[in-house]
């Protein structure tokens, strides 16, 4: 089997009698998967004529685009290590990472081209310029040299870079992924973020489907006219995208089409699981995973009684829970979830000091979990969200999954505010459905919810009303966001 990461997807694509397949759908345009390779072949060239070496890293500055895919295999071919990045953050976040990639170029379209002028002297180009290269026949070295550098999601602090081989990429396809010829993928998750990677760019090359690519970032009624126009079969979307998906006119028909509906990067809270499953039944599948180590289990909430349920370690992975001093906790007990993984790549602040990565190791989650009789993983939130009340552990997960149970609210979040008195109580942050009437009698409502369902410290003091909650790119509540803009809702 080739080493090189393209080699490998266009060697595959030809034996299983794909090439002249569409590949993609892109700008009211199909693309075949000889075509594709033919384009990142050229740009494998156009890499090398601006002159990049082997071991090189190019910023991706463009959106999901059949030029994207180019400049990813482009890339690979060419032993460079691809680092795609988020176009539509602000320019003060984009000139950020460019610092911390130390890119020897950075590829831009339209939208960014001359945001770069801030960076330094990080040489620009775009895509159409690299593709009028004449095409590389050539594949550069693969195996453990660096292809890929994803940025983490910064929910906690300054992004970091996490580097995977040419090694540690295709291959690790869950066997509930609905993939080959005839399946039509759309996937709102981009490709700068590991899951939207996954399915977008390796679900066809690897799986044979057809990816629709979106360059704007679909809303959801966006999502719902792309998936009528080009009849797709598949979705994968955050469990927050979902819930707004249900509020647009038409969603039943087009759900009730699809023939699988998977979701991951967030917990699926346990409204929204009672809102899917009695549309889509066995169709819905949820996954749970890290960009450090790909993913940790996967499973269909319709098969289990209780939300927290995800479902088996991916690809029948060891894993086991342990209590603050380390120790192995029995079958139901709550703790640190840990995983036996290959490979896990840990995240470096400069593109020079990558990649830094473990092999066939324990790798803590940082999540609160247990494993059933079953082996069922439940997730219920993360450890470094733990709040202390009253001298008392609260889990944020509990209290919202509580609060987003009411009908009238989208979403919620909740985290400790220090108030005046000296005290520190929780603040429930909700974002109600459209219509939902009198904010401050919802807010009374669903104080009264948490009184007759939880712990006196447990109980959020009081409810401020947010038209949306913040997140990053990849759709995870800025939680250390919410603390740090605390006083402003008081």
């Amino acid at each position: 089997m080739p080493e090189n990461l393209t080699q490998r997807l266009a060697e595959h694509a030809r034996e299983q009698g794909w090439n002249e397949h569409v590949a993609f759908l892109a700008d009211d345009r199909a693309w075949t998967f000889s075509e594709v390779f033919a384009g990142a072949a050229r740009v494998s060239a156009g890499y090398q004529a601006a002159g990049l070496r082997p071991g090189d890293r190019v910023l991706l500055a463009l959106p999901d685009s059949v030029e994207l895919v180019w400049c990813l295999l482009g890339a690979w071919q060419a032993g460079l290590a691809a680092i795609p990045v988020n176009v539509q953050m602000s320019e003060p976040d984009l000139v950020r990472d460019v610092a911390t990639a130390e890119p020897a170029l950075a590829v831009v379209d339209p939208e960014t081209a001359g945001w770069l002028d801030d960076a330094g002297s990080v040489p620009t180009t775009n895509a159409d310029k690299l593709a009028v290269a004449a095409p590389d026949s050539r594949f550069d070295a693969g195996g453990d040299a660096p292809a890929l550098a994803m940025f983490t999601s910064g929910t906690t602090g300054a992004p970091k870079l996490r580097f995977f081989r040419h090694r540690d990429l295709a291959g690790g396809r869950s066997k509930l992924n609905a993939d080959g010829p005839g399946v039509v993928g759309l996937s709102v998750s981009r490709m700068y973020f590991l899951g939207g990677l996954m399915v977008s760019l390796f679900g066809a090359l690897e799986g044979g489907r057809t990816s629709v690519l979106s360059r704007p970032r679909a809303t959801p009624a966006a999502a719902l006219e792309l998936m009528r126009r080009h009849r797709v079969t598949t979705l994968f979307a955050q469990p927050s995208f979902l819930a707004r998906l249900l509020l647009e006119p038409g969603h039943a028909e087009v759900l009730g089409a699809l023939t699988q509906v998977s979701c991951a990067g967030e917990v699926l809270s346990a409204r929204l699981r009672e809102q899917l499953v009695p549309i889509l039944g066995d169709r819905l599948v949820n996954g749970y995973g890290a960009t450090e180590i790909g993913g940790i289990a996967v499973g269909r909430p319709a098969a289990y009684d209780t939300p927290s349920a995800v479902g088996p370690a991916w690809d029948g992975r060891p894993v086991r829970i342990l209590d603050a001093g380390g120790q192995p906790l029995p079958t139901g007990e709550r703790g640190e979830l840990q995983i036996r993984v290959p490979f896990a790549t840990r995240g470096v602040a400069k593109g020079s000091l990558g990649p830094d990565q473990l092999t066939d190791t324990w790798w803590p989650t940082g999540d609160l979990a247990s494993i059933d009789e079953n082996q069922v993983v439940h997730v219920y939130g993360r450890l470094d969200d733990v709040e202390v009340i009253g001298g008392q552990n609260v889990v944020p997960a509990e209290v919202e999954r509580l609060l987003e149970s009411h009908p009238r609210v989208l979403e919620a979040a909740v985290s400790a505010v220090r108030r005046p008195t000296g005290e520190t109580s929780l603040r429930a942050y909700a974002v109600a459905v459209p219509g939902a009437g009198d904010r401050e009698a919802l807010g009374a409502e669903l104080i009264e919810l948490a009184q007759a369902s939880l712990s006196w410290y447990k109980v959020p003091q009081d409810v401020a009303w947010l038209d949306a909650l913040p997140r990053n790119g990849n759709s995870k509540v800025l939680r250390r966001k919410l603390r740090a803009d605390g006083d402003q809702y008081a």
